[in-house]
């Protein structure tokens, strides 16, 4: 399994059948192999995690396969795809899938949570593995918002984190944001203690990648410091 990272949430998993490429808005795509199913997933509507410009990959790839969340139809709607170049025979393929939804494909299984802001976060098995990727389900706790508001936020990411408690991920692409100050390591902490993954790459960064060091040298890291992974 070879895992690239490629911008903000963007990571693509090559595998020995597929290629599997989340949440692409911007950056340098590696060249993929031409015989491989690309999966494109997109986790939700938000502009740093859906770009239509993903459909270009048809342009060069044979084999693209899409799969986004169900809020991305309802933002954008038919008319948005098909005035940006992805006409009826290709939008009727999207498949467009909604929180605690369970999709099998011929080569993988896709099974989803509901995010604390806005989508899908996926679960990906395939090829044995067990990939999760979060999109922007997080514990969004902020210093500016009230104390009730971010009680409510923890709650609400704790009942999802519920849902896959100790379960096992080979890997998972988890939220790390700078914005949140000293509360920016919360929903990374929690996942980490609460399900049993053997490598974890922090997204969502704003390409300020001190931050990974930062939860690496904080004492509450100790248990799971050495599956931090970072690729750039």
């Amino acid at each position: 399994m070879k895992v690239k990272y490629i911008e903000h949430s963007c990571f693509s998993i090559e595998l020995e059948n597929v290629i599997l490429l989340f949440d692409y808005y911007k950056g340098q795509l590696p060249d993929f192999d031409k015989e491989k199913t690309i999966y494109v997933f997109s986790s939700h509507n938000h502009h740093d995690h859906f770009d239509i410009s993903i459909f270009k990959l048809l342009e060069k790839y044979p084999k693209v396969k899409y799969i986004l969340s169900k809020d991305i139809k309802k933002k954008f709607g038919r008319k948005f795809f098909n005035t940006h170049g992805v006409d009826d025979s290709i939008y009727e393929k999207i498949e467009f899938i909604d929180s605690y939804q369970t999709l099998e494909t011929a080569d993988l299984k896709i099974e989803t949570l509901n995010s604390t802001d806005e989508g899908v976060a996926f679960i990906v098995t395939v090829n044995g593995k067990t990939i999760y990727h979060a999109g922007d389900l997080h514990l969004w706790a902020w210093n500016h918002k009230t104390a009730e508001n971010n009680t409510k936020n923890t709650e609400e990411y704790i009942n999802e984190i519920e849902r896959i408690k100790n379960r096992h991920f080979d890997v998972a692409f988890l939220v790390l944001d700078p914005r949140q100050e000293d509360k920016f390591h919360l929903g990374f902490d929690y996942f980490m203690r609460n399900t049993d993954t053997d490598k974890a790459y922090p997204m969502h960064f704003w390409n300020d990648d001190s931050i990974i060091d930062r939860l690496k040298s904080m004492d509450c890291s100790e248990p799971y410091r050495d599956k931090i992974m970072f690729t750039n």
